[in-house]
């Protein structure tokens, strides 16, 4: 996968070439990344059955090399993950971040013209990099690869992820049908037994990948307001996976994205919404934009469904959320109707 080849015009009439979402390829896409026939290699966690990642990767690229497509580029960040790891998803989330930041008004899917180009598909179609790990829809296909990528590349001990790790350290529980769950002096000894050269490039390829999540989230900052999917897990999760191998690749920790750091376990099934238990629970994620202030109304909304479903928080919430890009006048009227003369007069307004 060669991302500038990916992000060239398709042709000068059609930059991002057709709409391929009905063509057999997108179909055949579709159904190899369903799961296959379980052999044993599987994992238990999903089921003993795993798509065919190779298949996925085929007809993604031939997709992407006909359209613009962030919906097939989804499915290529998945096999990739599965085939060339770490470097693999930093190239697909590259070409990701090069639809949205070049191709905004022509890549698929097609912002909805009849509502007033509503980015609602192009949202649903990115948001598949991360899911909603512990909300109601759970990790998507991407973020869970994400945590099962090999960080070690060890001859003795084999390759460890991030998830190995979380179970290793007692921060996730061992899935069933996992017959010999790593403990935390297995993993040391895989990295100190990894090349520090092969560390240092997976360090390299976390953090381009951390770059490119931030960078596509920006563009829905630009582009639509107060709309965007929640990547912020996923790059909790890439923080995570740079922390441990600037640790053992001699690096400067301090490099990682600290900023975009949380306390929490990257797979941590807490609503972000909920407090750490016996504590008052530090903020998680910065709020810089309007975007980001819907997404942590969501996060609480989220977080009174599933605990508190009684509550009536989340219809004064959600009433919240529609008026954060609201203008002053706009939110006087829808709360206080009555009042709305008095700032007229108060402002020297003209009642419109």
């Amino acid at each position: 996968m060669d991302p500038e080849v990916l992000l060239e015009p398709i042709s000068e009439d059609s930059p991002s070439g057709e709409n391929l979402e009905y063509d057999p390829v997108f179909v055949e896409m579709e159904q190899a990344a369903q799961p296959g026939e379980e052999t044993q290699f599987d994992d238990p966690e999903d089921g003993g059955k795993v798509p065919d990642y190779g298949e996925v990767a085929v007809k993604a690229l031939e997709i992407m090399g006909q359209s613009h497509d962030l919906r097939a580029a989804v499915y290529m960040a998945d096999a990739a993950l599965n085939t060339e790891g770490l470097s693999g998803f930093a190239n697909a989330t590259q070409v990701i971040r090069g639809y949205l930041e070049k191709y905004w008004e022509t890549c698929f899917p097609e912002l909805d013209a009849d509502d007033d180009n509503d980015p609602t598909m192009r949202i649903n179609a990115v948001q598949g990099l991360c899911g909603q790990p512990g909300g109601m829809g759970g990790p998507s296909a991407v973020y869970k690869s994400l945590r099962k990528v090999p960080l070690t590349d060890s001859r003795s001990f084999g390759g460890f992820s991030m998830r190995d790790i979380e179970i290793a350290e007692g921060q996730s529980p061992v899935p069933e049908g996992m017959e010999n769950p790593p403990d935390s002096a297995q993993v040391s000894a895989a990295f100190r037994d990894t090349d520090p050269g092969t560390l240092s490039m997976l360090l390299d390829d976390a953090k381009r990948a951390t770059d490119n999540l931030k960078a596509i989230s920006a563009v829905f900052d630009d582009q639509t307001p107060g709309q965007g999917p929640d990547l912020d897990p996923a790059v909790r999760l890439l923080f995570q996976i740079s922390k441990t191998l600037a640790k053992y690749a001699g690096s400067d920790a301090a490099d990682a994205p600290e900023d975009d750091a949380s306390p929490q376990a990257a797979g941590d099934d807490t609503p972000r919404g909920a407090p750490a238990a016996g504590g008052g629970g530090a903020a998680v994620g910065a709020i810089r934009t309007p975007s980001d202030v819907g997404n942590a109304l969501d996060r609480i909304i989220e977080y009174y469904a599933r605990y508190e479903p009684s509550s009536p928080i989340p219809l004064l919430l959600k009433r919240a959320k529609r008026l954060v890009s609201a203008d002053f006048l706009t939110i006087m009227r829808d709360i206080a109707p009555d009042g709305i003369d008095n700032v007229n007069v108060i402002g020297g307004l003209s009642d419109e």
